[in-house]
């Protein structure tokens, strides 16, 4: 797992500065990069044609934007040199390349006042960065070390590398943690060593999602020839599925930022979705011997002022059941069946209105009697770096692991029928036109002939508007006018007048 070299091409640097400028705001978590600098690590130091420190410098480089608070460290095991602590810091601050340069220039190879090189302390470095770099907030430490400790050192070192294998397995305090094994052939005066390992351990959860991005991100995976190796969190997002095409063909879905699937034009109603797509093993350097798949909803979240559907979505993923899955490998033709119940619209009024709503939730795929084996590949690769025997337990627990679980999230975006608002719209138009023609109605002058005492009498009369009469005979005759048809008359007793 060679270390690419340290020019990068104009166009690969405009890139990873694109990746930067499009890529969603993140939260900076502090970073401490801890160097050994003990006994087994002296070739490293001392040929003249070691690529150890640009090595280190680009490793910092893909890791820490300018201004990211950052730590660097050297360590070997604190109390072996008298005046000199371990972990002993060279630049503690804001992150700036020169600055950090000059760090790396300051690491050296100490020798204890009995002449010897040092010893090493993994453990002590790892609870030191934890502790006291970090103060105990959630940071990422990046931990560059040839992972030997000579077999005749004192059983104190023996527990303390023992301690560092067992906190990297069983430390809920480090949910994430990964590991970069590179060759890089060094000859010293006193060693020569094959490659070394750079740790890359998340402290507290929030610095697991940055962690995740960095080792995925541009600057990275250009600067490393391998992925790194998962060590920890095995268990959890060992998948990634890509959406492709959607059945009915009136709905259209893409990858949302991020990872998970966004599906648009849904009929609100009640449907089946049909999503095709790819599944990629994210396992490296395992390979998925077998597994069954299965899938279902670990959430659904009503679209905001709507309620929840009277039944339950229901889930189902085809093929149902992986073999021989090669790290990294990528599953054609995989398919995932949504079945939807109807959606509800906007609780009141507004909800005749609404032609969309957006519902969200997670989905898990969830894989069990999972069995996992090592890449030949990366076996031969290993062996080229470090012997299998003198890794930490914590690289071999895939062989514990039976089960794992990927989160999928997903966005639908519900289109409904127009016909409530066409409705609606049409009853609410019909009220205005009756409401405008009775007011015409009823403010409308009409003339009446009206036959009276043997003669015809013209009237120009508003609906409910009276008029009355004296007829010769002294009679009174109230004329009416009404909506339609002819006028209401009636005699008036001139007595009882009003």
């Amino acid at each position: 797992m060679d270390t690419k070299p340290r020019w990068i091409s104009v166009l690969a640097r405009a890139a990873v500065v694109s990746w930067l400028l499009v890529s969603p705001c993140r939260a900076t978590v502090p970073a401490v990069y801890l160097v050994q600098n003990s006994g087994w690590m002296e070739p490293f130091y001392n040929d003249p044609a070691s690529k150890f420190r640009p090595l280190l410098t680009d490793l910092i480089d893909a890791t820490a934007r300018t201004g990211d608070p950052v730590v660097i460290a050297s360590f070997n095991q604190d109390g072996q040199l008298p005046n000199r602590r371990s972990p002993e810091v060279l630049l503690n601050g804001a992150y700036d390349p020169a600055a950090a340069a000059g760090a790396l220039r300051s690491l050296d190879l100490p020798v204890r006042p009995n002449g010897r090189l040092t010893d090493a302390d993994f453990n002590g470095a790892l609870s030191a960065g934890v502790n006291d770099l970090l103060a105990r907030r959630s940071g990422i430490i990046w931990l560059v070390t040839n992972n030997k400790n000579s077999p005749n050192n004192s059983q104190e070192v023996v527990r303390n590398t023992r301690a560092f294998a067992e906190a990297l397995r069983s430390n809920l305090s480090l949910p994430f943690v990964v590991a970069y094994p590179l060759r890089l052939a060094v000859k010293g005066r006193l060693y020569s060593e094959t490659g070394l390992i750079i740790y890359g351990i998340a402290y507290g959860d929030d610095a697991v999602p940055e962690l995740r991005a960095l080792i995925r991100g541009p600057s990275l995976t250009q600067l490393f020839s391998d992925p790194p190796v998962q060590l920890k969190a095995l268990e959890r997002a060992p998948l990634v599925f890509t959406p492709q095409t959607v059945a009915p063909a009136t709905v259209t879905t893409m990858p949302l930022p991020g990872g998970g699937i966004l599906v648009r034009d849904v009929p609100g109603g009640g449907v089946t979705l049909r999503i095709t797509g790819t599944l990629r093993s994210d396992y490296y350097p395992q390979v998925i011997d077998q597994a069954r798949a299965t899938l279902h909803w670990a959430q659904f979240d009503p679209a905001p002022g709507t309620d929840a559907p009277s039944a339950a979505p229901s889930a189902a993923i085809e093929p149902d059941r992986l073999r021989r899955l090669a790290p990294l490998d990528v599953l054609q033709d995989v398919t995932l069946t949504l079945t939807l119940p109807a959606l509800p619209r906007p609780n009141g009024f507004a909800g005749i209105f609404a032609d969309s709503a957006t519902f969200t939730g997670v989905m898990e795929i969830a894989l069990d009697g999972l069995e996992l084996s090592l890449q030949d590949e990366f076996q031969r690769k290993i062996g080229q770096v470090a012997a299998l025997d003198q890794l930490p337990d914590v690289f071999f627990d895939y062989r514990r692991l039976s089960a794992a679980t990927t989160e999928l999230p997903i966005q639908i975006d519900v289109r409904y029928s127009l016909a409530p608002l066409v409705l609606t719209l049409a009853l609410l138009l019909g009220v205005l036109a009756a409401t405008a023609g009775t007011v015409w109605l009823l403010r409308r002058t009409r003339e009446y002939s009206v036959p009276l005492n043997g003669r015809t009498q013209r009237f120009r009369l508003k609906p409910f508007q009276p008029q009355d009469v004296r007829l010769p005979d002294g009679r009174i005759v109230r004329v009416v006018g009404t909506v339609f048809g002819s006028p209401q008359t009636s005699t008036i007793d001139p007595q009882r007048r009003v």
